[in-house]
């Protein structure tokens, strides 16, 4: 039996008329924009519409720092993407501090573009990759905090969940933000590509059991 539940979720916390499905179509709008923008940080290089074909190749080996870093930015979003649907299918509704962790997030979210079009230009300088990896890190402690937020004594998450999902959720959220310090280590001591870390993100999420066991209900 599970100790009793202290109810968090008072009526003065919600928000009226505004569900979490509002929530989630705002989200997935800001994500499908950001994701589609990252290509535009592939520019060809100006009069690349007049060289000779036998240029075509030089000016794809000029664009592959752009094409990994898009490939890069585009995994991350798409993995920080379906955490927040299975937050989300877990959450029964949202209150003010839910609403802003999560609008503040999506902030960071819609700067992604930038970042990757910074790190792209410049590969080789470490600035730039830790302002990509500084981004992605404020994205993921965002949802880390997030789900920690929702989850804390069933705040707002259905009572059924049990505290292993939960716990499971939080180590989940914590591997880009974990990947994130290692990277900006890396480039402080000026090692190339230390954003190519990031391949590392799909790996460690399937590592990690999802755990999404449910307890009855009492």
């Amino acid at each position: 039996m599970r100790p009793s539940i202290m109810e968090h979720s008072d009526e003065s916390t919600r928000i009226v008329g505004l569900t979490k499905g509002r929530i989630e179509a705002l989200t997935d709008g800001i994500f499908a924009f950001a994701m589609t923008l990252l290509v535009t940080g592939m520019d060809l290089p100006i009069g690349a519409h007049s060289v000779v074909p036998g240029k075509v190749y030089e000016i794809l080996v000029g664009l592959f720092p752009d094409f990994m870093h898009y490939i890069i930015a585009f995994v991350t979003l798409a993995g920080f993407w379906v955490a927040h649907h299975v937050q989300y299918h877990s959450i029964r509704f949202i209150d003010r501090r839910l609403l802003w962790i999560n609008i503040v997030s999506l902030l960071f979210v819609a700067l992604i573009p930038f970042s990757t079009a910074l790190v792209g230009d410049y590969p080789y300088d470490s600035l730039a990759s830790i302002v990509l990896e500084a981004n992605l890190l404020i994205i993921g402690l965002l949802f880390y905090w997030q789900w920690s937020y929702a989850s804390k004594d069933y705040r707002l998450v259905d009572r059924s969940l049990s505290p292993a999902a939960m716990a499971a959720g939080r180590r989940r959220n914590l591997v880009v933000p974990a990947l994130s310090v290692a990277a900006i280590i890396l480039a402080r001591l000026n090692v190339p590509w230390s954003t190519a870390i990031y391949f590392l993100v799909p790996i460690l999420l399937v590592a990690i059991p999802s755990d999404r066991a449910r307890e009855p209900s009492d």
